[in-house]
């Protein structure tokens, strides 16, 4: 409890100066302009959409249906209406003429009837209301889930983007202060080709010098030429990050103002203490990485999918109203309308057995996804305790590092003293140049990797608020 409460109180001071940084700036701008996390908001947006179509499918549908048709052939109805009719009728126009009247019965020609119409239409309009569709429910459910492990996954693009740019910027100043080391360099070992052209000159030096001095000049310069392509890379993959023109500059911050950001107390990280620290760190990564929120969504959505595969076994009620005219053409009467309401019940009583296949699938997809989470939580353990040990090992070896500067620093200005009177080799002045070189770079790589560390402790343990 003291430690979290130590590391909230480092967290929020941090955490304010840092909203006035460039750093800040370019993580805000990032979370704005990124392609790939506007590809998922879409994706999100998609989702949604989903949703409120499943919703939907609660409300009644209303639509309308015509059909026109011209038909000729098929089946015919032959109905002997003369012969059964016409031998009565003439009985009775018989009995008629005897009374001296009119014949008052026509004859009557047996008919034929066709089964299909020459000319039809029907238009109507149709509501459909469902009454009870069990699958509806559990559909909902699904794509909210559904829905919502994809806001995690956007969560998590987040997370991952802010520890990208964070990364890509430091990789982008540790390219920067590499150039300044080489040009440093540059200036020290042409002085001393300067300074060994002049002792040939005056018949002090022999001209292998001359040459030695020349091809260690060659070699600072190849060094940085590759330590300016680098930086190029490194701000285009930076620029790329916040979508932005490859060449677009970038606002630098100095190693002062950006080591404090990360300088946390020393209970929280305590090489005495990993066990408590990591647990504690790892039991916030456990509450908050968006990961293991996507799973347990994702498992959510496989309990409904497990209750729509078992809704089949139920029966589905709709409530359907008819209304429109038919007959052989278009008219408004009472003799073409027609109005029918119906309660339709359908129930799948037989399917092969393939409900029990969609349950049993829906079983197993549930046990896999609950598997992945313990899985992912192993995982996410395993990161935070690695990358609290790295950046606990690179804290450390901050301190090495300077001390190695300092000794190379004063061996350097010892041994170019001599060289300069003549009392040390150019081999011994080349040694101790490289070796400056080195340790001034082994302590800058040292100082960013610290950053990109705690970058990282930052991603895996979900520190950076989002």
């Amino acid at each position: 409890m003291r430690r979290s409460l130590l590391f909230l109180l480092w967290l929020v001071p941090a955490l304010a100066s840092a909203q006035e940084t460039p750093l800040e700036a370019y993580l805000q701008e990032g979370l704005r302009t990124n392609l790939t996390l506007q590809q998922r908001r879409y994706d999100l947006a998609v989702s949604r959409a989903r949703v409120r179509e499943a919703r939907g499918q609660y409300w009644p549908s209303l639509g309308i249906e015509a059909r026109y048709t011209r038909a000729g052939g098929g089946r015919v109805i032959d109905f002997p209406v003369g012969d059964l009719l016409n031998p009565a009728y003439g009985a009775l126009n018989d009995l008629l003429a005897g009374q001296g009247q009119p014949a008052a019965f026509p004859t009557l020609e047996n008919q034929r009837i066709a089964f299909l119409r020459r000319r039809e239409q029907e238009t109507k309009m149709r509501l459909v209301l469902p009454v009870f569709q069990p699958a509806l429910r559990h559909d909902v459910k699904i794509r909210s889930h559904l829905s919502e492990a994809q806001a995690a996954s956007v969560d998590a693009v987040r997370r991952q983007l802010v520890a990208d740019v964070k990364t890509g910027y430091f990789d982008y100043l540790r390219a920067e202060r590499v150039i300044e080391i080489f040009e440093a360099t540059l200036a020290l070992v042409r002085e001393n080709l300067r300074v060994n052209e002049r002792l040939v000159k005056h018949g002090k030096a022999t001209p292998d010098a001359v040459y030695r001095a020349e091809a260690e000049v060659s070699a600072v310069e190849q060094r940085l030429a590759e330590a300016r392509t680098r930086r190029d890379l490194a701000a285009s993959y930076f620029n790329t990050l916040l979508n932005r023109p490859l060449d677009a500059p970038i606002e630098r911050m100095t190693l002062d103002e950006l080591l404090p950001m990360v300088e946390t107390p020393a209970p929280l990280l305590a090489s005495n203490a990993p066990a408590l620290t990591h647990d504690g760190l790892a039991a916030r990564a456990l509450r908050t990485r968006e990961e293991l929120e996507q799973l347990r969504r994702a498992a959510a959505a496989a309990d409904a999918g497990l209750g729509l595969a078992r809704s089949a076994y139920l029966p589905n009620v709709s409530f359907v109203l008819d209304y429109g005219i038919q007959g052989a053409g278009y008219g408004f009467s009472g003799d073409s309308d027609f109005r029918a309401a119906s309660l339709v019940l359908s129930w799948n009583l037989f399917d092969g057995f393939r409900k029990n296949a969609r349950i049993a699938q829906a079983r197993l997809r549930r046990q896999t996804l609950e598997t992945r989470q313990a899985d992912l939580r192993n995982q996410i353990r395993l990161q935070v305790q690695q990358a609290a040990d790295n950046l606990s090992v690179a804290r450390r070896s901050i301190e090495t590092a300077e001390r190695r500067l300092r000794s190379a620093r004063q061996s350097f200005r010892l041994t170019r003293r001599r060289f300069e009177e003549g009392m040390a080799s150019q081999v011994d002045f080349i040694d101790a140049r490289t070796a400056l070189t080195n340790a001034e770079l082994n302590l800058a790589l040292t100082r960013f990797d610290l950053l990109i560390r705690h970058a990282v402790l930052e991603r895996v343990a979900a520190l950076y608020p989002l």
